[in-house]
């Protein structure tokens, strides 16, 4: 999981087909166009509202909660409401940066805000925010507890109200030059990480009695993916590998920071500081100010900083999966 590079590990890809039927399944019966939006934004229908061929992508967030709950000794299927939830969720988080980053593009298709407007995809975030909850309450179907559906519905919340708080500081970053790195990934580890880390301990409550030390283990081991995930996404607006994605360097024409920037502003020479200042001054970072201030970043050494910095962020996450004495088989699914 935490390579970064490659192809995903079988653990997240075993459970693909009964992830996407169980999410599809929420929406089934609900004929309101609004919920065409909605399968319009997670993959499964086109714009007219004929079913898109092709499959949508790995549900990066849903199926870790499915591995963890079985590499935790549970059944799959007792997490996928769990699953479904986090999925939800994160995709209303999606449909509202896009209106707020004005991303026109999602996944190389016109966002929902640009082909319905900003009112109805506001909307259609607010609705799957509400599948996400709505989720967690099939588990009755299976027998679960009402006080284990309470937990899971505060863990969701709180992964919620927390990510929230690290999009704050992220807007709040774009208006400041003086960012340092530690400033940088304590955000990203909220922004980016918080979804993760509720994503692995919905795994671990849908497989069964979880102690304190292992929730806190799986906390921080999402956390620190997410920053990595988030550092690696800041490499591949400056480095791109193949293909440049609209949405990530909409980051940069935003204004956005990131840890290479970061990085410069914390260590680079009274010289290299002074151009990212000057550049991030513009009214408009252009495709020529993007090239000046790569070049920056390049003789200054964020790029090995950045990789440096993955590195080091997964072997905390690992770490701490280990100190909360997790089975062994845990660990390496989830390494």
């Amino acid at each position: 999981m935490t390579t970064m590079s490659g192809n995903p590990p079988a653990g997240l890809t075993q459970r693909e087909d009964e992830l996407e039927m169980a999410l599809k399944a929420l929406v089934s019966e609900r004929t309101l166009p609004l919920y065409r939006m909605m399968g319009y934004h997670m993959g499964w229908y086109e714009a007219t509202g004929e079913p898109r061929i092709g499959s949508p992508g790995l549900r990066v967030h849903g199926a870790l909660t499915l591995m963890t709950c079985s590499s935790l000794g549970g059944n799959y299927a007792d997490a996928l409401p769990e699953a479904c939830a986090v999925e939800y969720l994160y995709n209303h988080i999606l449909v509202h940066d896009d209106i707020r980053d004005g991303n026109s593009e999602r996944d190389n298709r016109a966002s929902v805000w640009w082909s319905w407007g900003p009112a109805q995809a506001i909307n259609t975030g607010d609705g799957m925010h509400a599948l996400a909850r709505l989720s967690l309450f099939e588990a009755r179907k299976k027998g679960v507890p009402t006080e284990s559906i309470a937990n899971a519905i505060r863990v969701l919340d709180q992964a919620n109200l927390d990510t929230c708080e690290g999009q704050y500081r992220d807007i709040a970053l774009q208006e400041r030059l003086d960012v340092g790195v530690d400033e940088y990934l304590s955000m990203s580890e909220s922004q980016t990480g918080a979804l993760l880390a509720c994503a692995v301990q919905l795994g671990a409550l849908a497989s069964g009695d979880v102690d304190d030390s292992v929730a806190e283990g799986l906390n921080t081991f999402g956390r620190k993916l997410g920053a990595a995930i988030r550092v690696g996404d800041d490499c591949d607006v400056f480095w791109p590998d193949g293909q440049r994605d609209e949405t990530r360097q909409g980051r940069l024409v935003a204004k956005k920071k990131t840890l290479p920037v970061a990085y410069v502003v914390e260590s680079g020479t009274p010289t290299d500081r002074r151009r990212v200042g000057e550049i991030y001054m513009e009214r408009v970072i252009d495709p020529e100010s993007a090239k000046t201030l790569t070049e920056v970043l390049d003789a200054a050494g964020s790029r090995e900083f950045s990789t440096g910095t993955i590195s080091r962020l997964l072997d905390e996450g690992i770490s701490a999966l280990e100190t909360a004495n997790l089975p062994a088989d845990t660990i390496e699914q989830l390494r």
